[in-house]
């Protein structure tokens, strides 16, 4: 049985980026880029005020003070977002021959808004917490600026022409923001893998109608979809297919046909109705690997045809699901250009049980963890098994035991991750 962290190299060596596609800004979060973007306008694309307040002339506040405020004559209102700024003249100084522009002249100043330009003259801004606008036109100024105080000048964030963002920067939130603010409304990503799902098993039954004595729901295929889902890609749930040879080759065919991923559940083990790894030979799947040293999810399979790649799954429910989160979401996250994370158990907590493991294969141990950091407390759900839904469902972590660890004691450290 392979190490499951070898497992997971050899799985990441056979990834290949999966080719591009035009998105929408509005669906390209969490896309990455496939090549670099230039900037095609000056941000900010002019001076702006950073803050609302008074726009100044620096030197006329050069001995402001809260003892000693300046006292400038205003000499108008500046807006956000009209060109040219939008100008309210106090009715004390409305004359019939004012100008729809605002001039700073010495001993002036004009009330100014966020996002708008400064007008000429003012090379400050003061923000309207340190000021009182007295009656008749007057504002006292109760701090000294200095030049460019609370201004946004024009190209300070990116000038045009410079790199916006680089081949294979993940698209956040932020980088979607900057994006838009640049005027763009499409970008060309890494497109998302398309997986397929298939459950194996004469005792499966579909979700409708009563179950027959021996049937069981399938559950992994709801769950694997689920998964997916989380990860921000939609599965194609291919259904339940028996133990027939010749139905399970035309389902593998015809899947791995449309898939650049497959998820089969079932029939991986050593049965007699164990079909699944003979099967994917016989239509051209490489076998890479067979069994990890892992628990769940020893029966674990790997393989690929040319670019498309196979996971012969546990059919075990949460067999398949951590076999999923250790090795299929790291594959998934490379086909699409991410960096694939590795090993996940990144928080440590002590144990408030002891647990007694196999040594000859790690153990992914649903848990509750509680507490805060570098407190965490860990507590091992007892029992601990493959099938147990409910008993999963209670978890909010996945602890790790070690791969030639047997006993795991109470008092002791380990790692753990948080259950999504």
């Amino acid at each position: 049985m392979l190490d499951p962290r070898q497992a997971l190299r050899k799985i990441l060596d056979n990834v290949r980026i999966l080719s591009a596609e035009r998105a929408a800004l509005a669906d390209a979060c969490g896309r990455v880029l496939s090549r670099d973007l230039i900037a095609r306008l000056d941000l900010p694309p002019f001076h702006n005020s950073a803050m609302d307040g008074y726009a100044v002339r620096a030197h006329d506040c050069r001995r402001a003070s809260q003892k000693s405020p300046a006292v400038l004559r205003l000499k108008g209102v500046v807006a956000a977002g009209a060109s040219p700024p939008a100008v309210q003249v106090p009715r004390a100084l409305r004359t019939a021959g004012a100008s729809p522009r605002i001039k700073v002249m010495p001993g002036e100043a004009a009330k100014i808004m966020t996002g708008a330009p400064p007008p000429e003259g003012a090379d400050a801004v003061v923000r309207k917490e340190w000021t009182q606008e007295d009656p008749g036109g007057l504002v006292r100024i109760f701090h000294a600026p200095r030049r460019g105080d609370c201004i946004r000048f024009r190209g300070e964030d990116i000038r045009k022409g410079r790199k916006l963002l680089s081949r294979g920067a993940p698209l956040r939130p932020y980088e979607i923001s900057l994006l838009a603010a640049q005027g763009i409304s499409s970008v060309t990503v890494i497109r998302k893998p398309a997986v397929s799902i298939l459950s194996t098993g004469d005792e499966l039954a579909g979700p409708a109608g009563p179950a027959a004595y021996g049937k069981i729901r399938d559950s992994n295929g709801p769950a694997l979809a689920a998964a997916l889902a989380q990860a921000g890609i939609s599965g194609l749930n291919g259904g339940i297919f028996p133990d027939d040879p010749v139905i399970l080759t035309k389902a593998f065919k015809k899947f791995l046909e449309r898939s650049d991923l497959m998820l089969i559940t079932g029939g991986v083990s050593v049965g007699d109705y164990d079909y699944t790894r003979k099967l994917l030979e016989r239509i051209g799947i490489k076998v890479v690997f067979w069994k990890v040293a892992i628990k769940p999810g020893k029966p674990l399979l790997f393989g690929r045809r040319g670019r498309k790649l196979v996971f012969g799954l546990p059919g075990n429910p949460l067999s398949a699901l951590v076999c999923f989160e250790e090795f299929v979401r790291p594959a998934l996250e490379k086909m699409q250009g991410l960096r694939p994370e590795t090993f996940r158990y990144l928080h440590q907590g002590r144990l408030l049980n002891t647990y007694i493991k196999e040594r000859r294969r790690a153990q992914c141990l649903f848990a509750r963890a509680s507490g805060r950091p570098e407190r965490f407390k860990v507590r091992i759900l007892l029992p601990q098994g493959s099938a147990l839904l409910a008993r999963a469902a209670r978890a909010n972590a996945m602890a790790w035991g070690p791969l030639g660890v047997r006993r795991l004691k109470k008092g002791d450290k380990i790692l753990f991750r948080w259950l999504k």
